[in-house]
C-alpha cells in the first residue's frame, strides 16, 4: 500500500450528510469519502482499477456488473470480479444482477465475505442478454414488482442495499419516479440514476434537467450520472441539481486525475476559475507522435485549465527513463506533510463525511521521490500530482497481483489508449500499442508519446463527442 501523500478531505459535521434528504436504513452514504464516486463499468472497474480509483481519490466506489449466478457457482472468473483490497479509503460495493431475489441473497453471503461495504443492484443495463432474463432496464416496466424484488433482498442480507437506473425503458416509460420510490419504500440507501433510458443506450445526452427533478421529490439520497468528462462538470452538476453525489465514468478513463481535480481548489497562476487557456495549435508529423507549426482550425485542440499530472510552477519535470521505472513512491517528508492535510473547499458542501477533522483517508496515490515540487498544490511545494506514466505503472503493478501477463498487457494497453485520446498523435499511438505483446515494449512506446504530450494542453472533451470503446456512464 503507497502512502498517502494527497491533500487532506473535506469532513461533515458531526456526521451530517450534506444534502440528504430523507429514510435511509443506515450510515453507508456518511461513510462516503466525498461527492465524487467511480461509476460501475463492465469489463473496466475491476479490482485492480477500484484501487487505483480510490487511491486517485473517488468518494465511492462500485465493481462492474457481476453475475450473482457466477458468483453462487463459484465460477472463478466471477469471483476475481468481487474481490476487494486491502484498506480501502472509499467504500467499495458489488454490483449484482440477478433473475430472482433469491439468487441475489445468496450471492450476498460471497461478497460480504470479500470485504465489500455494500450491494448494488443493477437497473440500468440496456443489453440484451440481461433484460431478457428480466434483469437490469428490464424492472424499470413495473415498479411494483421492483419493489418487491428489491424488499425481498433487503430482508435477506445483513449489507446495506443500493441501486443504480436508468430514467425509464423509452421516452414514453418514463418510471424513474415510481422506481425511485420503490427503492425508498424497499429500504435501499440511495438511488444512482443515469440520465438516459434503456432505449436510448449510450447515445444522445443525459437529461440532467429530469434527474434534478427526481432529486426534488425524493425522500432517498439521489446520485447522478452521465456525460460528466471533467472536474469542472462534475462539480457544477453537483451543485445545479442538488444531487448528494455525482458518479463518473468514462471520465476517468480519459482523465485518471479528475477526481483529485474535483476536490482540487487552485487553478494555474493569472487563470481565474473557470477560464480556459489560448488554443494550442499543433501539427501531427509524420511520426505519428511529433508535431510543430500551425494546423488547420477545425483540427485546433481546446484546453482546459489543468495538466495532465504536472500542476504548472514545478521547475523540471520526470526524464522518461524515471517515468518508465517502476513507481516506488512516496517519501517521508511527503507523507508528513500529506498528515497534516489542508482541507479543501473544492466541493459545493465544504466539508464532507468519512475522516476524522485533520486526517487524511487512507487512500490516495502517493508522489515521486524524483518529482519537483509544485507551489500550486494544495499540500505546498512538498507535493506534485503523479504522471501518467506513474499512473500506468501503479495500474500494471496493481493487475499483476490478480491476473497473468497477458490479462495485465490487456487492461494496461486499454487504460493507456483512454488516456492518449484526444492528444496529437494519439491514433497512431493506438495502432502502435496494439501490435505490442510485451508489457515492457508497451511501456516503452506509452513513455514516449505522453512525454511527447507533455507540450500540449490536455485536450477538451463536451458532452456531444462518440467515445471510441463502448459507453459507460
Amino acid at each position: 500500500m503507497i502512502e498517502s501523500a494527497l491533500r487532506q478531505e473535506p469532513v461533515a459535521p458531526d456526521g451530517i450528510f450534506p444534502g440528504g434528504s430523507g429514510r435511509t436504513n443506515g450510515s453507508l452514504i456518511s461513510r462516503t469519502r466525498n461527492p465524487y464516486w467511480m461509476a460501475p463499468m463492465s469489463g473496466i472497474t475491476e479490482a485492480a482499477f477500484r484501487q487505483l480509483m480510490d487511491e486517485m481519490g473517488a468518494g465511492a466506489l462500485v465493481s462492474d456488473l457481476v453475475s450473482a449466478k457466477g458468483l453462487i457457482h463459484g465460477s472463478g472468473k466471477t469471483l476475481g470480479m468481487v474481490r476487494v483490497h486491502a484498506n480501502p479509503g472509499a467504500p467499495v460495493g458489488i454490483q449484482l444482477f440477478g433473475e430472482s431475489a433469491e439468487d441475489i441473497v445468496e450471492a450476498a453471503h460471497t461478497i460480504k465475505d470479500a470485504g465489500a461495504e455494500f450491494i448494488d443492484i443493477n437497473l440500468g443495463c440496456p443489453v440484451n442478454k440481461v433484460v431478457k432474463k428480466g434483469c437490469g432496464a428490464a424492472l424499470l416496466r413495473d415498479p411494483a414488482k421492483l419493489e418487491t424484488y428489491l424488499a425481498k433482498i433487503k430482508n435477506g442480507i445483513d449489507l446495506p442495499l443500493t441501486v443504480k437506473m436508468r430514467t425509464g425503458w423509452n421516452e414514453k416509460e418514463l418510471t424513474i419516479h415510481e422506481c425511485v420510490a420503490a427503492a425508498y419504500n424497499a429500504g435501499c440507501e440511495w438511488v444512482a440514476i443515469h440520465g438516459r433510458t434503456r432505449a436510448q443506450g449510450y447515445s444522445g445526452r443525459a437529461d440532467w434537467d429530469l434527474i434534478a427533478k427526481v432529486k426534488e421529490r425524493a425522500r432517498i439520497p439521489i446520485v447522478g450520472n452521465g456525460d460528466i468528462r471533467s472536474a469542472e462538470r462534475a462539480r457544477a452538476r453537483l451543485r445545479e441539481t442538488g444531487v448528494d453525489a455525482v458518479m463518473i465514468g468514462r471520465g476517468a478513463l480519459r482523465n485518471p486525475w479528475i477526481f483529485m481535480q474535483c476536490l482540487e481548489t487552485n487553478v494555474p497562476p493569472g487563470m481565474p476559475p473557470g477560464a480556459m487557456p489560448p488554443r494550442a495549435n499543433v501539427n501531427v508529423g509524420s511520426d505519428g507522435f511529433d508535431s510543430g507549426g500551425e494546423r488547420e482550425p477545425s483540427r485546433t485542440v481546446e484546453a482546459w485549465p489543468v495538466t495532465s499530472g504536472r500542476l504548472p510552477g514545478a521547475e523540471a519535470e520526470l526524464s522518461v527513463a524515471t517515468r518508465r521505472r517502476s513507481a516506488t513512491i512516496g517519501t517521508p517528508a511527503a507523507s508528513a506533510q500529506a498528515q497534516g492535510g489542508v482541507e479543501s473547499s473544492g466541493t459545493p458542501a465544504a466539508r464532507w463525511p468519512g475522516n476524522a477533522p485533520g486526517r487524511m483517508g487512507p487512500a490516495p496515490i502517493a508522489l515521486d521521490k524524483h518529482c519537483s515540487p509544485s507551489e500550486s498544490s494544495p499540500l505546498g511545494p512538498a507535493a506534485r500530482w503523479p504522471g501518467a506514466m506513474e499512473i500506468l505503472n501503479r495500474y500494471r503493478d496493481l493487475l499483476r497481483e490478480h491476473y497473468d501477463s497477458r490479462r495485465t498487457l490487456l487492461m494496461t494497453r486499454k487504460l493507456a489508449v483512454w488516456m492518449a485520446y484526444g492528444y496529437p498523435g494519439a491514433a497512431a499511438f493506438r495502432g502502435q500499442a496494439f501490435q505490442l505483446h510485451a508489457i515492457a515494449d508497451l511501456f516503452d512506446c506509452a513513455a514516449r508519446f505522453f512525454d511527447h504530450t507533455a507540450r500540449f494542453p490536455p485536450p477538451r472533451f463536451d458532452e456531444s463527442e462518440s467515445f471510441m470503446m463502448g459507453g459507460h456512464g
